[in-house]
């Protein structure tokens, strides 16, 4: 097998959740961010989508939601 690996544009993450947002303001947006964000990171990428308006996030198991607790990541 060769080697692979993915690049993750927090910015590009950060514009398309702030564009999302204003797409559906009032209504509030809930990141999901589940299965590691799907293996995009779920720490930075929660971070990033909070930090662009972003209210709350999504997971699928108990202990991701512990990791992003134990992360300092307060968000319902």
């Amino acid at each position: 097998m060769r080697p692979t690996w993915i690049e993750v544009d927090l910015g590009a993450i950060r514009h398309n959740v702030a564009a999302v947002v204003a797409h559906v303001a009032p209504a509030s947006v809930c990141a999901v961010v589940k299965a590691d964000a799907y293996g995009h990171g779920d720490v930075p990428v929660a971070r990033a989508a909070l930090d662009a308006g972003a209210t709350s996030l999504a997971v699928a198991l108990v202990a991701e939601g512990i990791r992003l607790r134990e992360a300092g990541i307060e968000a319902p």
